[in-house]
């Protein structure tokens, strides 16, 4: 894949009212509370670009970082690939439900905190309430891209995870996680 452009997205900086860590804070479909604004229905959100470039950018190992929603999309990618490990190992839709949405509600890490495995790509917050409300922000997509994934793994009632999904659960985008214990 080397020599071919990952997939940036579409939204551009003015597309954001506000910027929290560098990063755009893009309206969004979702009934999880959190401090995103609306997006309409009948719009393409982030989280539904980062799900339809998933399988092509979870390829690259490198990626170029051209504008606020990109850090987003690489945020949103590797948190798929996460949701995808605990839906392989689920044994029921309803497993993999409970597990994407106790791993939404962990403590994870925020832009600034050590360890953070997308420091590189994230200025750290300016203050104490820039950390809040990027970890707010970022609970809220982590729960949102969480139901969408067991809609597109599973379908309407399917009892099996669409294997062209979960077959992604074992790539590392950029050959990074952000599962601490995998880095």
């Amino acid at each position: 894949i080397s020599g071919k452009m990952a997939y940036h997205s579409a939204f551009k900086e003015d597309d954001a009212a506000t910027l929290a860590c560098g990063c755009a804070v893009l309206p969004i479909k979702t009934t999880c509370r959190g401090p995103a604004p609306s997006a309409k229905d009948d719009e393409e959100d982030i989280i539904d670009e980062t799900l339809y470039y998933f399988k092509a950018n979870v390829l690259f190992r490198n990626f170029e970082v051209k504008g606020p929603a990109d850090r987003l999309l690489v945020y949103l990618t590797l948190y798929i690939t996460e949701c995808l490990k605990r839906i392989d190992a689920a044994p029921s839709r309803a497993e993999a439900s409970r597990a994407l949405t106790t791993m939404a509600l962990e403590p994870f890490m925020i832009p600034g905190d050590p360890g953070f495995p997308l420091g590189t790509f994230f200025p750290a917050p300016a203050n104490k309430q820039e950390a809040d409300f990027i970890r707010s922000y970022l609970k809220q997509l982590r729960e949102e891209t969480g139901r969408r994934m067991i809609e597109k793994c599973y379908g309407a009632d399917d009892a099996q995870p669409s294997k062209w999904w979960t077959s992604f659960s074992k790539r590392r985008f950029m050959n990074k996680s952000l599962d601490p214990r995998a880095a």
